[in-house]
């Protein structure tokens, strides 16, 4: 092979090495879509990665072959992705020119913001929208970076390229679910992260054998270049050779053995944490106020004959819709716990059987965030009418997907849905109901200190600490209860008031509203002083004493639970016909109204299944106060409309802490969100400072040398240190210069006429017979600082900020072959040192 052919061959962009380059970036694009599938379980994913990939592969191609630069080439690649990011990544924008437009748009700001929507989105998300362009970006953008990486002619860039390419893997990992791949077996033992482990693994391999085959082809190439110019080179050993492959081999197993080694340990430290678990909760749900504290508002006569929603379908065996679910109580009320994660929910459902499909309408008696649905949604509700897109991309689920919500804005100052507000759901037919009858109670997850007459009455009932014993107590706290939403009976509590006479011949009774740990205690402390009273031969009749509706007795049976050692929480909500029939508040079918809205609890041992339990009260027999030992008549006398008036709660008791200080207001939610966010950011610069640092270091360390050599007092020593300095700009800019004769002689080394000018008149100095002056040391110095401008104007801003990062002026003066000490002052002295020794020879 001629010189000119060899010169051919390295050019060609279609040689052996391009080529093995190529592929090797397509691998790893093929590996990236691998570990992206489980974030996205959708076909649409493949082609995003494998096409996205290929897209810019060929556009750093087109780049090499038009001789662009980095500009260029990068404008090339924004416009490829441009015009593929719709049709690829966001079909469903291509419906209507607006469609287009808009997914135009969210393809553009998806670059910046699209990981907030995945984040947000539990997987796998499907085609949910633009939350594929995230992934698009990552493997057209690392594709083309490095396939111009490899395309390069220095082979230092292109190992660079393996960051790049291993890169675009951990983007599947970092963004992907929580949980792992499931463990599996092999030879009999356990790996529990296969998918994980194979991916990891096939990064190092490809990556390895990349750097291996390129370095034997640009030995090959170089060793045919060497043999056109018919130059004989000595045979290599062959243990070279096997040390080679042997060495190659090695690695490959100890990243077998290490991945093996490491895999189940690493399982084993703690929780897998992704970026997706970092995301705070909706703190809109925070500023909203207990839907429980709002129950009895359904039931006034503006609300109770109105149509919260109304279902279109069948819903089958679905016996609920729920509208919230409540599982933390802080004494006031019942609410959603600080700690919960609301995310987004993909509107593309994985494959499923049995599933239900409903339509759901907003009626005028309900707005708000909270999203009535049945459990077990399959996939993000299909929203209609005007507010369509925005009620979609404001749909949100807790983590267990019990309760939804929708931070979309309204016209007025609210957020959440509004009367006339559309949308359907695919639901999951339910399964089984889960049993309470097996379970065992644990330890009491209740303080009986701040609620003593609710451990009283349970420990009267003496019922065992398990699933059947719970929901004995239950049945008796609903015996023994009485249904009252009012307290007075007056036109706003007339339409529930005569629902309840048509029934049975309801008695009103009169009952606060509210659900505190004081409202609760005095419930129970009604149901204790009763029983006392009526003996331990009482009938059940007898024992009737507490009056109130679903807000307080779901919250006292929650509490109960807790007290059994049980979890527990409360939900909102109505039952479907699909549910058992609870008297006093009916089941709903097509339409559901104030009067049909009611709240159980959903009770479940440690790590078990939900149960739900109904809790509303009984309103057949009327609550009588009895004398201790009296007996109630067989059958008593009922008024009809017994006399009742509203009184107003006993004031608080002033005690010793009146003159206390009182304690500093609670900062608001809104400071809440800027010291987050103030928090973030903070973190974010101490970790780009702590990335720049070394950079810092050496920016500061030069510029403490050169001003070390600038202000010596010496001007003999500063003279010395120009040149110093100008030695160390020209090893920092990669011109060479000799190291060996005098400084006149390396200075022709570097063809520049400042560096000789210096060099001369740094020796006329040294050696002349009187000292240098203050003006000799100035015009040295502006020679260094002139040289260097010219420097800096030949280069663009990027080469200029490298040169100054360099380091080869710092090893060029630790290196074992230099004799002279490092340092400006230390170098200086030691220069003057070599010139007077030669001054001595002259002399004598």
């Amino acid at each position: 092979m001629s010189g000119t052919a060899a010169r051919r061959e390295q050019d060609s962009l279609f040689s052996v090495l391009n080529l093995w380059g190529l592929g090797y970036v397509f691998a790893g694009v093929v590996l990236a879509t691998l570990a992206a599938w489980p974030v996205y379980d959708a076909p649409r994913a493949i082609v995003v990665g494998i096409v996205g990939g290929l897209v810019g592969i060929a556009a750093a191609v087109v780049a090499r072959v038009l001789r662009w630069g980095t500009l260029l080439a990068a404008l090339l690649a924004a416009v490829a992705y441009v015009v593929v990011a719709v049709p690829l990544a966001i079909p469903s924008a291509l419906s209507s020119p607006g469609a287009f437009f808009g997914g135009l748009r969210d393809a553009v700001l998806g670059i910046v913001l699209g990981w907030k929507q995945i984040l947000t989105l539990n997987p796998p998300l499907g085609e949910y929208q633009a939350v594929l362009i995230p992934f698009l970006v990552v493997v057209l953008f690392g594709a083309f970076i490095a396939s111009l990486l490899v395309l390069g002619r220095s082979s230092r860039r292109s190992t660079f390229a393996v960051i790049v390419v291993s890169a675009m893997s951990v983007f599947g990992i970092a963004f992907g679910a929580t949980g792992t791949s499931a463990p599996v077996v092999l030879l009999g033992f356990t790996l529990p992260s296969p998918r994980e482990w194979v991916i990891g693994v096939a990064v190092f391999v490809i990556a390895l054998v990349f750097l291996v085959g390129a370095s034997r082809l640009r030995r090959a190439r170089a060793l045919r270049a060497v043999a056109a110019h018919n130059i004989t080179r000595r045979a290599a050993p062959v243990w070279l050779s096997i040390r080679r492959h042997l060495l190659s081999g090695a690695l490959i197993v100890v990243a077998l053995v290490a991945g093996l080694a490491i895999a189940p340990a690493a399982a084993g430290w703690h929780d897998r944490s992704v970026l997706r678990d970092e995301v705070e909760p909706m703190i809109v749900v925070q500023q909203q106020s207990s839907p429980l504290g709002e129950y009895r508002s359904w039931f006034t006569a503006e609300r109770a004959d109105e149509t919260v929603v109304r279902i279109d379908g069948d819903p089958g065996s679905i016996e609920r819709i729920r509208i919230a679910t409540l599982d933390a109580f802080d004494g006031q009320d019942f609410h959603i716990a600080a700690d919960d994660r609301f995310t987004r929910l993909p509107r593309a459902a994985a494959p499923g059987d049995g599933r239900v499909q409903l339509g759901i309408t907003v009626g005028d008696a309900y707005s708000g965030i909270w999203v009535p649905t049945p459990s077990g949604l399959a996939q993000a509700p299909t929203f209609s009418g005007s507010r369509a897109d925005e009620l979609a991309d404001g749909f949100h689920v807790d983590a267990d997907g019990d309760t939804a919500i929708t931070i979309a804005e309204t016209s007025g100052a609210g957020a959440g849905l509004v009367p006339g507000d559309r949308y359907s759901v695919l639901v999951d037919a339910p399964g089984k109901s889960a049993s309470l009858t097996d379970v065992q109670g644990g330890e009491s997850l209740l303080d009986a200190d701040d609620h003593p007459a609710l451990a009283e009455w349970a420990d009267m009932q003496e019922l065992p600490r398990t699933g059947a014993g719970f929901l004995e107590l239950i049945e008796r706290l609903r015996a023994r209860g009485y249904l009252s939403h009012a307290l007075l009976d007056d036109e706003a509590a007339a339409t529930w008031i005569a629902a309840l006479k048509a029934s049975e011949g309801y008695s009103f009774a009169p009952s606060y509203a509210g659900h505190s740990t004081a409202r609760i205690e005095e419930l129970f402390t009604s149901l204790v002083d009763q029983q006392r009273r009526a003996g331990a031969d009482a009938t059940p009749e007898m024992l009737v004493a507490a009056v109130g509706d679903d807000e307080q007795f779901a919250t006292a049976a929650a509490l109960l639970a807790q007290l059994w050692g049980l979890e527990s929480r409360v939900v909102l909500g109505a039952r479907l016909p699909a549910a058992d029939e609870v008297p006093g508040v009916p089941a709903c079918d097509t339409e559901c109204t104030g009067a049909n809205m009611t709240a159980w609890v959903e009770v479940r041992a440690s790590g078990g299944e939900w149960a739900a339990v109904d809790v509303t009260p009984q309103y057949s027999q009327l609550p009588s106060l009895i004398t201790e030992g009296e007996q109630l008549p067989e059958h008593p006398t009922v008024p009809e409309q017994p006399h009742s008036e509203a009184l107003d709660p006993p004031q608080a008791q002033s005690d010793s802490h009146d003159g206390e200080v009182p304690p500093e207001p609670v900062a608001s939610d809104a400071l809440a969100v800027v010291l987050f966010i103030a928090r973030i950011v903070g973190l974010s610069l101490l970790a780009l400072a702590l990335l720049l640092l070394p950079l810092i270091v050496v920016l500061v360390v030069k510029a403490l040398r050169s001003k070390a050599r600038r202000t010596a007092a010496d001007p003999e020593v500063r003279l010395v240190g120009a040149w110093e300095e100008l030695t160390d700009v020209y090893l920092d800019h990669e011109i060479p210069i000799s190291t060996e004769g005098t400084r006149v002689q390396s200075a022709r080394t570097v063809e520049r006429p400042a560096a000789e000018r210096l060099a001369r008149a740094v020796d006329q100095a040294v050696f002349a017979a009187h000292p240098p002056g203050e003006d000799d040391a100035d015009h040295a110095w502006s020679v260094v600082d002139e040289e260097r401008e010219a420097l800096r104007a030949d280069q663009s801003r990027w080469a200029a900020l490298r040169s100054r990062l360099r380091l080869r002026s710092f090893v060029a003066r630790i290196a074992p072959t230099r004799r002279i000490a490092f340092g400006s002052r230390h170098l200086a002295l030691g220069t003057l040192a070599l010139a007077g020794a030669r001054r001595q020879e002259e002399d004598a």
